[in-house]
């Protein structure tokens, strides 16, 4: 995602259908993508921490959950709960 953040360690969980173009694109030269018992897909990468990697996530909608780093998760679920208030 390019930009001058700082290098992170991601990782997340995406829905099966949410993964599949990451086995052909990968998101970084470090990517470990590996099946979870409950059907998800576990992506790990080292990233660099900018906004373009927010927008991309949040693209996901219901279908990622962020794991690491804390800091991450914690801003996904912000503006999650900021959409949810908009929709009730």
């Amino acid at each position: 995602f390019g930009g001058d953040g700082e290098s992170i360690g991601l990782e997340v969980l995406l829905d099966a259908g949410a993964a599949l173009h990451l086995e052909e694109t990968a998101l970084a030269s470090d990517q470990v993508l590996s099946p979870t018992r409950d059907g998800r897909i576990r992506l790990k990468a080292t990233v660099i921490n900018t906004p373009q990697l927010r927008w991309w996530l949040l693209g996901f909608g219901e279908s990622v959950e962020v794991l690491r780093p804390k800091a991450l998760r914690e801003a996904m679920a912000t503006s999650a709960r900021a959409m949810a208030r908009r929709y009730t």
